[in-house]
């Protein structure tokens, strides 16, 4: 009897503890913000769930909303994975910054130079395709291939998911290597901004030749172990495969395939929990970590004030300098931003895709700064 009442005043100090600890995340500023964008965000036209994520000063806020399919009352949660598709490529980036840092390539490197075969088309008059090029999406090189990509989601029909699927299904590395030979490139690169998943993922075949290692292991040695990242991969395990989500595209009542990324992974591949893309977060705002600083450079700015570092798309405003990322796939969207200034960052998930998708994002990011950042 007298150990009974020790260990129940022990319970009792633990669960006052917990239940003092959930007040206080409701109280929190930040988690204030969360909760009442998050709400919001499921009043938009066909979302039915929503992932909210902020790194602030060394904290971690996480909050998620509504139900992974609709109807069924399955909550999202922090062990879900998700398919980040393009913010994919600030990793990339990162890779890239770390082999130019290791004198593997260099900025100004005509991309022919590292591939074994003819590609003299990757030029336009006498002028070639530099790595600096791919990282900038300004090569000139198409957004898609194969090229009947182009086009698929812009008609907005129902079917748009299935048709990417299948043409994702069909297509190889050995087949992207021999198409990269039939493209026609009609600008100077480096004059002009064009998004291009070829780009990228040219930019990953390239970084597997000089490492002599595939971009997984190099994600997984550089980035993923370092920033604590667990459940993040290109190939996910099995255990890992049965917690990726399925999304929704546009009015669809029924779950877009997810992708298949048959390629290198460099564009879009990767896939990811809201806690591991913070720790991301964390780790692009380590001013010690000279990788992350070269990839925080500006390569290319035009006459509208765009400006790009590795991939990153560069702002300057109120906030200071940040650095940010949307990407999306047939039945989710996400966006990242860094603003080192405020050590401060986001992450924003929802499994829903379509056109009106990320103003949605970006609108309830923007109001969360403002709650937050006084």
């Amino acid at each position: 009897m007298k150990y009974i009442l020790p260990v129940i005043f022990i319970g009792f100090v633990i669960l006052s503890l917990q239940a003092y600890s959930q007040v206080s995340n409701v109280d929190d500023p930040i988690y204030k913000s969360i909760d009442k964008r998050g709400k919001a965000f499921l009043k938009n036209s066909n979302i039915t769930s929503v992932s909210i994520g902020v790194f602030k000063e060394g904290g971690i806020y996480t909050k998620h909303f509504g139900e992974i399919e609709r109807g069924m009352g399955n909550a999202p949660t922090d062990e879900i994975i998700y398919e980040i598709a393009s913010v994919t490529k600030t990793m990339t980036g990162y890779l890239a910054a770390k082999a130019v840092l290791d004198e593997k390539i260099k900025l100004e490197d005509d991309v022919r130079s590292y591939l074994n075969e003819d590609y003299s088309n990757l030029a336009y008059e006498d002028n070639p395709i530099r790595i600096k090029h791919l990282l900038t999406h300004t090569s000139g090189l198409p957004m898609s291939l194969p090229l009947e990509m182009k086009g698929v989601f812009d008609k907005l029909s129902e079917t748009a998911p299935e048709e990417y699927y299948d043409l994702e299904k069909s297509y190889s590395k050995e087949r992207f290597v021999e198409d990269l030979k039939t493209i026609d490139i009609t600008t100077e690169p480096g004059s002009k901004y064009q998004y291009s998943n070829v780009g990228a993922e040219l930019m990953g075949y390239i970084l597997e030749i000089v490492y002599q290692k595939s971009l997984g292991e190099l994600f997984n040695e550089n980035i993923f172990q370092k920033a604590e990242m667990p459940n993040t991969a290109i190939e996910l395990s099995d255990s890992q495969q049965e917690k990726l989500v399925k999304g929704y595209w546009m009015s669809n009542g029924h779950f877009s395939p997810n992708s298949l990324d048959k390629l290198w992974g460099a564009g879009s591949g990767i896939k990811s929990t809201l806690p591991d893309l913070l720790n991301y977060v964390k780790f692009q705002l380590d001013t010690t970590n000279n990788v992350v600083s070269e990839s925080h450079k500006m390569l290319y700015t035009d006459d509208n004030a765009l400006k790009i570092a590795y991939y990153w798309r560069v702002r300057e405003d109120r906030y200071g300098r940040s650095y940010n990322h949307h990407g999306g796939t047939s039945g989710m969207q996400n966006w990242l931003f860094v603003f080192p200034k405020y050590r401060l960052g986001l992450s924003i998930i929802t499994n829903h895709s379509g056109p009106k998708t990320p103003n949605y994002l970006g609108k309830t990011v923007k109001k969360i700064l403002k709650d937050i950042i006084r």
